[in-house]
């Protein structure tokens, strides 16, 4: 009984609407690459770098503890007559642990618990509520895929505090050295404890974006230290700017490495590398060079 419950959606077809459906659609577009790819980098240049740095990390982690849990539990997905999400036409992964849950958790928790503003407190909660539900409601997860994500969530969070806690403590010291040293060996952990073949490139793709990110931020907080103008409206534009190069950096990498014939794993890891970069530090630069940003 208490299984069905868990595995059981076929109820949620009862309260589907036209009014409700445009809604639980737009919410559940904030857990896919396309809103994150944007996202992601937009928050770490508009506001404090620092809380949205480790963001940023947090995020990448958790995707590929979540892709690994996946393919370690291979729980299917609901029947393929519930689903509705005009994203996931067809079986493209597992459901156990739900990813959009739990990133859901990682990234409007932790910006609930670390922003002043009301407003985006009360629109975070929104939002980790109402992805997870939507999940459900677009018949693509079942509630047990839900609770694993908000469970793997709350605890990646949870770890993550502790870390940053400890370092801002002065309890962990890490130097440059060993920062990088243990951030390749989690890397190559997972690449080589995928349960199954095809998450090797995953764990590329999200580890080139981690290592660049990285290298990118040390290089700034080292070199240069760069911080917004204190005109408003040009800051919002500088990010709004450094956000459209991003994507037409990631459109040109893709076309761009479509036209030569290398490994697989290294055009997947040299263009994630780039991005990172971009993300941390060439944006910051190429923004510096037209006064959008200043020099400490």
């Amino acid at each position: 009984m208490f299984y069905q419950m868990l595995t059981d959606i076929s109820w949620v077809v009862n309260l589907r609407s036209p009014i409700l459906t445009p809604i639980f659609e737009f919410l559940t577009w904030l857990g896919y690459r396309d809103f994150l790819f944007m996202f992601i980098p937009f928050t770490y240049w508009c506001f404090d770098r620092k809380i949205f740095g480790r963001l940023v990390l947090i995020v990448f982690f958790s995707a590929i503890i979540n892709s690994w849990l996946k393919d370690f539990f291979q729980d299917p997905r609901p029947d393929l007559y519930l689903n509705i999400d005009p994203w996931l036409q067809a079986e493209t992964s597992f459901g156990f642990p739900s990813g959009h849950t739990q990133i859901a958790v990682v990234i409007w928790l932790y910006i609930a618990l670390n922003v002043k503003n009301l407003f985006a407190k009360i629109v975070s909660i929104i939002f980790l509520l109402g992805v997870p539900f939507s999940r459900i409601y677009l018949g693509v997860h079942d509630i047990g895929d839900i609770l694993g994500g908000m469970i793997v969530g709350l605890f990646t969070l949870y770890a993550a505090h502790l870390f940053y806690q400890n370092i801002d403590l002065g309890k962990y010291n890490l130097n440059k050295l060993f920062k990088y040293v243990l951030t390749i060996i989690l890397l190559i952990v997972f690449y080589f404890s995928w349960p199954m073949d095809h998450g090797h490139e995953l764990v590329t793709g999200l580890g080139g974006l981690i290592l660049g990110f990285m290298i990118g931020s040390d290089l700034d907080k080292k070199y240069f230290g760069y911080e917004r103008v204190s005109n408003t409206f040009m800051h919002y534009f500088s990010c709004s700017l450094a956000l459209i190069v991003f994507l037409i950096l990631n459109k040109f990498l893709e076309t761009g490495f479509d036209q030569v014939i290398l490994p697989e794993w290294f055009e997947i890891g040299m263009s994630s590398f780039i991005l990172g970069t971009y993300i941390s530090f060439i944006a910051l630069f190429l923004l510096s060079k037209v006064k959008l940003q200043s020099i400490k």
